[in-house]
């Protein structure tokens, strides 16, 4: 009897196989084409990063040799090729402080401002924006500088947004403001913070007691 069984059950298997091999095989095939799929997915995604690099490595260098022309030109290649990346965004940020040092700022601007849209990191665009806000204060646009801090909502760099506010509102004499400004500035600092002591300098010309505000 057990032989019997066996040999029905083994009969059972060759029918099934019969039956359902066609569609088992298509199964494993379609299996190992989803994974030869995800490997060759993983490659490029790797190829792409080692590319962004390796363009953004290139900015680099043009922008230690100053020259924003060749900075220019791979910043754009960073941008059109590696949108979802952090990089054109980094570029962004670098390149406006050469453009700055070459007393370009309206330029700078413009590069700070075309920082934006896609998939690129918020928090990155936000801390171009708050770079755009202290390059108008440097340029004596400082109401201009405090509009466009007001648009940033919910900042994630309350000590820097505070401080680029209190220096806005400093140079336009209303010195009330900027003391307001400076102690949520160190009030978002850490004791430890290296910017603290310059926080505390600009609150004390303010006319502000920086010992008088809570280290947290």
């Amino acid at each position: 009897m057990d032989e019997i069984d066996e040999y029905e059950q083994g009969e059972r298997v060759r029918a099934w196989l019969r039956n359902n091999g066609s569609s088992l095989i298509g199964g494993i095939a379609l299996g190992l084409a989803a994974l030869g799929g995800w490997q060759w997915w993983q490659v490029q995604q790797d190829q792409q990063l080692f590319d962004a690099a390796a363009e953004y490595q290139a900015f680099n260098t043009a922008i230690e040799a100053k020259d924003d022309t060749k900075a220019g030109a791979h910043a754009a290649s960073l941008s059109q090729s590696f949108p979802d990346s952090p990089y054109p965004v980094l570029a962004a940020m670098r390149r406006a402080e050469l453009l700055h040092t070459q007393g370009k700022d309206d330029e700078a601007l413009k590069v700070l401002d075309a920082a934006q849209g896609g998939k690129a990191d918020p928090l990155l665009v936000e801390l171009a924006q708050l770079r755009a806000a202290r390059l108008l204060s440097s340029m004596a646009k400082h109401e201009e500088a405090i509009k466009r801090l007001d648009a940033i909502a919910d900042t994630s760099f309350p000590a820097l947004a505070a401080e680029t506010r209190g220096d806005a509102e400093l140079a336009l004499g209303r010195r009330d403001a900027a003391r307001a400004a400076y102690e949520k500035a160190l009030a978002s600092l850490d004791v430890a913070a290296p910017t603290r002591p310059m926080v505390e300098m600009k609150l004390t010309d303010a006319g502000g007691s920086p010992n008088a505000q809570p280290e947290t």
